[in-house]
């Protein structure tokens, strides 16, 4: 595994990761990578070969009655669909607490919260929203939230508080 920042996903290794994502998601990903910037890349390669990743980015989540939580934001899970099933994905995952000792937590929006569940994330229980550029708050009943506990997260975090964000280009959540 290779850890590399945003600045370093360019040229050959950008299209090997458009490449990887797009056919991991059966969706073209390069609009979404451009939104990923600034991250973080856990790249995990087979034999020379890149079959799985996540990237996170730094946001800021407010859990009600605690201070701001400076949060790793996971996107960008993916795994080669011919690589898929083998663990690979949950080796990147699991390598991800002992790179993020100066977050307050790890979060993301989940596509099989089961999947993430087995990997010690908790779905978020609370309701969820954001704020807009105005700073209107927006709810967001129809989204999911998973978050990852690590060593600064607070004792007094609860699952069932409201959690809010701000807005961002691509998908809030």
């Amino acid at each position: 595994m290779r850890v590399v920042s945003s600045e370093a996903i360019r040229g050959a290794l950008r299209e090997e990761l458009l490449s990887l994502c797009s056919r991991a998601y059966e969706e073209d990903f390069s609009p979404f990578l451009d939104l990923l910037s600034p991250a973080t890349h856990v790249l995990a390669r087979l034999d020379g070969e890149l079959v799985s990743h996540a990237a996170w980015i730094g946001r800021e989540l407010r859990a009600a009655n605690l201070a701001p939580l400076r949060t790793a934001y996971v996107e960008a899970v993916a795994t080669a669909p011919e690589h898929q099933g083998r663990g690979y994905a949950s080796a990147v995952l699991s390598r991800l607490p002992a790179l993020l000792g100066d977050f307050a937590l790890a979060a993301l929006s989940p596509s099989d919260d089961g999947y993430y569940r087995r990997l010690d994330w908790e779905l978020w229980r609370g309701p969820l929203s954001y704020l807009d550029p105005g700073g209107a708050e927006i709810a967001t009943p129809e989204e999911q939230v998973m978050i990852l506990r690590l060593p600064l997260t607070p004792p007094a975090l609860d699952l069932h508080a409201p959690l809010s964000t701000d807005w961002r280009a691509g998908e809030v959540w």
